[in-house]
């Protein structure tokens, strides 16, 4: 009869707490050229004031023709001390999975040698059906349209376009878009 009691009462427990939604916010065009290091301390402390995360997308053909810069690489240890999330967004030409998945052995390897970032997600900008199937033996998940998703650009006006995304998402919870795309409970 305690037994029955106990699981009944854990039942109704854990029906009466629910989470709040949660929504995958994604900051594109990371780093824009010259972004003051500043700005982006500001952004990271308006993320830990609300208790968001984000994916910082990094487009690979940009990471690649900076090669080595050492802004760049401040902000990504920033991004990973701090547990938020590198993605990958690719451009194929041609638009081909062998083509992609070689392009992403390369990020990958860079941005883990380089930056100690292990990359899990991806964006891939042209229309590739077998893509998800191209990049899932590496680890890496497309993630373009899994879950709700909100999209800053990283622009002059980031910090004030993040508050008010981060205002607009008030009764969400910020995560990193990997979350979204894990099975099983929130």
């Amino acid at each position: 009869m305690y037994c029955n009691l106990d699981l009944l009462l854990d039942g109704c427990i854990k029906a009466r707490a629910r989470r709040p939604p949660r929504v995958a916010l994604l900051i594109e065009g990371f780093p824009r050229p010259h972004h003051p290091f500043m700005e982006f301390a500001k952004l990271l402390f308006l993320l830990r004031e609300h208790g968001a995360k984000a994916t910082f997308v990094v487009d690979w053909h940009d990471i690649r023709e900076r090669g080595l810069c050492a802004s760049v690489g401040d902000m990504m240890r920033l991004i990973r001390h701090n547990k938020h999330e590198v993605a990958v967004k690719f451009k194929t030409a041609p638009c081909n999975a062998s083509h992609l998945r070689q392009q992403a052995v390369e990020a990958l390897h860079f941005l883990q040698r380089v930056y100690g970032i292990t990359v899990v997600s991806a964006k891939v900008q042209c229309r590739l059906p077998n893509s998800a199937a191209a990049l899932a033996p590496l680890g890496v998940t497309v993630v373009d349209g899994i879950g709700e998703q909100r999209v800053l650009r990283d622009s002059e006006d980031v910090l004030n376009d993040l508050e008010l995304l981060l205002h607009d998402c008030r009764g969400s919870h910020c995560v990193c878009v990997s979350q979204l795309a894990k099975k099983g409970p929130a």
